[in-house]
C-alpha cells in the first residue's frame, strides 16, 4: 500500500518553459545558451559543487544580456513559477488523509530557496529533496537511495510522479512506483489506480506501468 507520494517540481507542480520562451523571444535560443544549462556548469550547480551565479556570469556577455545576474535569475524564478494547482490540491487532500507528500527535484541552491520559501512548498509539503543538496541529480540510483533513506519507508510505499521517462524508470530501478505525468494531465486518475482514495472518487484496480 502505498504511504508516500512524491512529486517532481517542474512539469509536475510548477509550469515547465516559460522562463525558456521568454528568452527565446529575445533571441537567446536553447542553441545558444546550451553550452551552460546543458553542459557542464550547470550540472556542477545542481550538484551543489558550484554557486550559480558565479558560474553564470561568464555566459552572460556573449549571451548580449545587458542586466544584472540577479536580474535574470529573478526573472527565471518568477517565470517559473505558475503552480499546478490540480496537483496542490490533492497534495493537500493526501496530507489531510494521513498520507506523507514529499517533492524530489534536481534544482540548484538558489532557486531551492526560492521554491521553499518565497513560493512556499516548504509549506506544502512533509519535505523537500533538492540535488543541491543531496551531491546526486535524478535519475542517478544515488538520488533515490538518499531519499529513500530520509524518508525513512520501504521504496515499495512510495508512489513518484515525474514528467521524464528517464526519471520514472530510475525510480522503479530502485523499486519505487513510478508514473509519468506532464502539467495539464489528470493526476487523479494515476493515484485511484494505485488505489489512493481522493474526495468524491472511489478507488479503482490498478492498471498503470510499474
Amino acid at each position: 500500500m502505498i504511504q508516500v507520494v512524491v512529486f517532481d517540481v517542474d512539469g509536475v507542480l510548477i509550469r515547465d518553459g516559460v522562463f525558456a520562451a521568454m528568452l527565446e523571444k529575445q533571441g537567446l535560443t536553447r542553441e545558444r545558451t546550451a553550452s551552460f544549462f546543458q553542459g557542464g556548469p550547470f550540472t556542477e550547480c545542481v550538484l551543489g559543487n558550484a554557486d550559480l551565479k558565479e558560474a553564470i556570469s561568464p555566459f552572460l556577455a556573449e549571451w548580449g544580456w545587458r542586466d544584472s545576474v540577479d536580474d535574470l535569475l529573478r526573472m527565471w524564478f518568477e517565470a517559473d513559477s505558475v503552480v499546478n494547482t490540480d496537483v496542490t490540491d490533492v497534495v493537500a487532500h493526501l496530507r489531510r488523509s494521513g498520507l506523507s507528500c514529499f517533492v524530489a527535484s534536481t534544482q540548484e541552491a538558489y532557486r531551492a530557496a526560492y521554491l521553499t520559501n518565497t513560493m512556499g512548498l516548504g509549506l506544502r509539503f512533509d519535505g523537500l529533496f533538492f540535488s543541491c543538496h543531496m551531491l546526486a541529480k535524478k535519475p542517478e540510483a544515488a538520488f533515490f537511495a538518499t531519499v529513500t533513506e530520509q524518508i525513512g519507508t520501504r521504496p515499495e510505499q512510495i508512489l513518484f510522479i515525474d514528467d521524464h521517462q528517464a526519471n520514472v524508470d530510475g525510480a522503479r530501478a530502485a523499486n519505487w512506483n513510478a508514473e509519468l505525468y506532464s502539467f495539464g494531465d489528470d493526476i487523479e486518475s494515476i493515484l485511484r489506480a494505485y488505489q489512493i482514495p481522493l474526495p468524491n472518487s472511489p478507488p479503482q484496480q490498478r492498471s498503470l506501468g510499474g
